[in-house]
């Protein structure tokens, strides 16, 4: 571009509570006010005190940012800034909105730390952050959204080295071989019939990584169905180890391509909760390490924002 308005990227991400004792209230924020059930908050409790009691996810978030920001003014200027903003916790959208145009922003451009878009998901960040806009008082009309960069090829790049360690690593444990599972949060399987493109996104990011990586044996399933008495998206981790057992394969590699960084996600639903399930099917399972702060996470999300904005 040939102006120099400042520029204010928004890094979103879901939120996650600092505290156990909060965990009731980060309920209540993700279901729009309404209290959740005392089973409901005892079991995502007993989940982050497994994991020491908070999450990772806005520290990781916040030095993913600050990275970020000094790539994007490498050129040794200052017009781009990079906030964090969370939709379900602090810092929340809203409030980060404000400060950027307190730091005197012109242009906004909203990116989900999700790279596979979803009508179920990602458009909830969008109308955050529209939201956030109006309340106030700034111009919409002068605000970008990226929706999708799941195939973006230093996103590829970057699981695929993470897939590269965990693969060594595997092989020199003695492992003669292993089945890859690529994995994504799993959504409501009522949004697939409102036209929600969620499955062919995680396809172009699987596509775009075994361009770099040549499994042998490999699917894609859906991990960490929620706790709303829906159908989700299938098949399951658990019902692929279910299969792999059957198969008489004894080592799983997961790789979470839906998330950027450690969180609850990560270190439970995947380090203790599949992998205790693995165990009793008699497999051993391991886990590509989290991208969180990389140095090629951060020059995809570089070039995402330069893509957008030339």
């Amino acid at each position: 571009m040939a102006d120099d308005s400042k520029i204010g990227i928004f890094l979103m991400a879901h939120g996650a509570p600092d505290s156990v004792d909060h965990i009731p209230e980060y309920i209540r924020n993700i279901r729009g006010g309404k209290d959740p059930s005392p089973g409901i908050v005892e079991a995502i409790s007993d989940h982050y005190r497994q994991i020491g009691g908070k999450s990772p996810l806005e520290p990781i978030t916040r030095s993913q940012a600050e990275a970020l920001e000094i790539l994007l003014n490498s050129d040794g200027g200052d017009r781009f800034r990079v906030y964090v903003g969370m939709r379900n916790w602090s810092p929340y959208i809203r409030d980060v909105v404000k400060q950027a145009y307190d730091d005197g922003v012109e242009r906004l451009i909203g990116l989900c730390l999700a790279p596979q878009y979803s009508r179920f998901s990602t458009e909830l960040y969008l109308k955050a952050f529209r939201e956030a806009i109006r309340e106030n008082n700034g111009d919409v009309k002068k605000a970008d959204f990226i929706y999708s960069w799941a195939d973006n090829e230093y996103l590829a790049e970057a699981f695929a080295d993470r897939y590269k360690e965990s693969a060594k690593e595997i092989i020199e444990s003695g492992a003669t071989g292993f089945y890859t599972l690529f994995t994504v949060h799993s959504i409501p399987s009522s949004s697939l019939d409102e036209g929600d493109p969620y499955p062919e996104e995680f396809t172009r990011t699987v596509k775009a990584i075994i361009k770099n990586v040549k499994p042998i044996q490999w699917n894609q399933c859906y991990q960490s169905a929620g706790y709303i008495p829906v159908p989700w998206l299938e098949p399951s981790v658990e019902m692929m180890l279910d299969k792999i057992a059957r198969f008489g394969k004894k080592t799983v590699l997961v790789v979470p391509v839906g998330f950027l960084c450690d969180h609850v996600e990560i270190l439970y639903d995947v380090d203790i909760d599949y992998k205790n399930y693995a165990e009793s099917k008699g497999l051993k399972l391991y886990r590509t390490q989290s991208l969180n702060a990389t140095p090629k996470l951060i020059q995809a999300l570089a070039s995402v924002v330069w893509s957008h904005i030339c």
